[in-house]
């Protein structure tokens, strides 16, 4: 069977560029005027998605303790979102369905309740360390490359259908 493929080194997929994208490269005049329109429609698509997942996770039915950071979510957003582009990096964003999860899977109920009746909710656990286990879990796996060029192809397609159905 067709195993996933993983190459042996980091580096960037085409051997005519660096890690750093130029902003100005080979592009004719005209790209720079005529891609103004789709960033205006991105930064505001953008923005309207880590606000809307904020809002949501945030809501007073959670009672969370700790104040919202707005303002300093969308300055780390921005900031990383320029940095990946220059390095040709994907994007990283608020995902809203993956935040209502985490917000849920942290929720505290009572341990006591009467049969057939509905346990009360207490509140939310804030904590940060699974974000940082999820970030220091996807850094490490650059490092399994070894293990990864085992997974068969047939495997990762059974896990992404089931992830996109279920």
């Amino acid at each position: 069977t067709p195993k996933l493929h993983v190459p042996s080194v980091i580096k960037p997929t085409r051997p005519d560029r660096g890690w750093f994208v130029a902003p100005f490269g080979k592009n004719p005049w005209w790209v720079y005027p005529a891609s103004i329109l789709p960033a205006l429609l991105v930064t505001i698509l953008i923005f309207m998605d880590q606000q809307i997942t904020a809002v949501i996770v945030n809501r007073k039915e959670n009672k969370l303790k700790k104040a919202a950071g707005y303002h300093l979510d969308l300055f780390w957003v921005g900031i990383l979102m320029a940095l990946c582009s220059f390095m040709g990096l994907p994007w990283y964003v608020a995902a809203t369905v993956i935040s209502i999860a985490h917000i849920d899977s942290l929720k505290m109920e009572t341990e006591t309740s009467a049969p057939g009746e509905q346990p009360q909710f207490l509140g939310v656990r804030e904590q940060r360390v699974t974000g940082i286990i999820v970030f220091i879990l996807t850094g490490i796996s650059v490092f399994l490359a070894p293990i990864l060029k085992c997974i068969p192809l047939p495997v990762l397609y059974g896990v992404f259908l089931y992830m996109g159905v279920a």
